[in-house]
């Protein structure tokens, strides 16, 4: 009976130091793969400023977006007919502030309070420094093919009357950016 148990000892041995398991040195490299790709999507190094299908969660555009930066949209208002430009901030707290509102009319849907500095520029009444939070923190559109809606990022424009932005529900919204994110930037 001790041969037998000799013979099973032995090969357990075997088997342990054998290839049918991972070697301690695999099994170190694999958690470390592991922990890379974990730290790529979740370790946050910044900001994007981003454009998403509200329906799906699709992400249909993106870039990095500093404290301080400006965007804008632009419209025709479907009732009065007339341009529409609206100015936002991203203020300390990562928050988008509502600063302007252009138009060349008052009426249906448009800013008529009396709240903030009110001048004339180009023709267009320009509301400014509202310093206004969006509700909720984010600005949901749902443009239209019918007239030109542009976003207008630093020097980047998105034309939101086009595909794939046209007759789709936008969600814009100031979301965390990855590793990965800047890796995915560089291409």
């Amino acid at each position: 009976m001790s041969s037998n148990r000799s013979t099973e000892q032995d090969n357990q041995k075997a088997l342990l130091s054998s290839n049918a398991f991972f070697k301690k040195k695999y099994w170190f490299l694999i958690i470390a793969v592991a922990t890379v790709i974990l730290l790529l999507f979740t370790i946050n190094v910044g900001k994007k400023i981003v454009i998403e299908d509200l329906q799906t969660g699709n992400i249909l555009w993106q870039e990095e977006v500093e404290r301080g930066d400006w965007f804008s949209h632009r419209y025709i208002h479907s009732v009065e007919k007339s341009p529409v430009i609206e100015k936002f901030k991203v203020n300390h707290d990562w928050e988008i502030l509502t600063m302007e509102s252009w138009t060349k009319s008052f009426g249906a849907g448009l800013p008529y309070e009396d709240k903030g500095d009110v001048e004339m520029k180009d023709g267009y009444f320009v509301i400014q420094d509202l310093n206004k939070p969006v509700f909720g923190g984010e600005l949901k559109f749902q443009p239209s093919e019918l007239y030109p809606h542009t976003f207008r990022f630093k020097d980047k424009e998105v034309t939101f009357s086009e595909p794939p932005y046209s007759e789709t529900k936008i969600l814009v919204d100031i979301q965390n950016a990855t590793i990965w994110d800047r890796i995915k930037g560089l291409f």
